[in-house]
């Protein structure tokens, strides 16, 4: 009997120890990816500070608005992912359910216009003209940039041949 019990106690310390491993890997991933995500917005401020010319002081102004309105774009599509994926669990989806699903994610190209606008109004209050201008053309730009760096990094994917 007491050999069972030991061999009980055995595995549940190291179905314990298990688990608290597994806890902390799941912690490290969320902290490497909080990093990541910092390190990233980092890089898009010093790209938008550098090729709009902003002075430190319209970059003390302009990022945490910028950053407002990136959130909000954010939180507009998980919103139409979540509800996707919602749908793609339910066992049975009627078609006024796909329907109503398809006009909301079709809806927020007309939403990010709206954030767009919103904020861009609040950009000229800070911005020159030409940086206005700038601004616009940073996006791309920025994302160009990113896929460049990765290919060459060898973390985009395959070539193309």
């Amino acid at each position: 009997m007491k050999k069972y019990i030991s061999i009980l106690i055995f595995t549940l310390c190291i179905a314990a120890t298990g688990s608290a491993v597994a806890q902390d890997a799941k912690q490290d991933r969320q902290k490497a990816r909080k990093e990541q995500w910092e390190k990233f917005r980092q890089d898009k401020q010093a790209f938008y500070t550098k090729t709009m010319e902003l002075t430190q002081e319209q970059a003390d102004k302009f990022f945490p608005l910028f950053d407002e309105m990136e959130k909000k774009k954010f939180e507009l599509i998980r919103e139409v992912h979540k509800e996707a994926r919602n749908l793609m669990k339910a066992e049975s989806v009627t078609d006024e359910q796909y329907k109503a699903a398809a006009d909301h994610a079709a809806s927020i190209a007309e939403k990010e216009v709206a954030i767009e606008k919103e904020y861009y109004a609040r950009f000229c209050e800070i911005l020159t003209p030409r940086q206005q201008f700038l601004y616009h053309r940073c996006e791309p730009q920025f994302q160009k940039d990113m896929v460049n760096k990765k290919h060459k990094s060898g973390k985009g994917g395959k070539e193309c041949k």
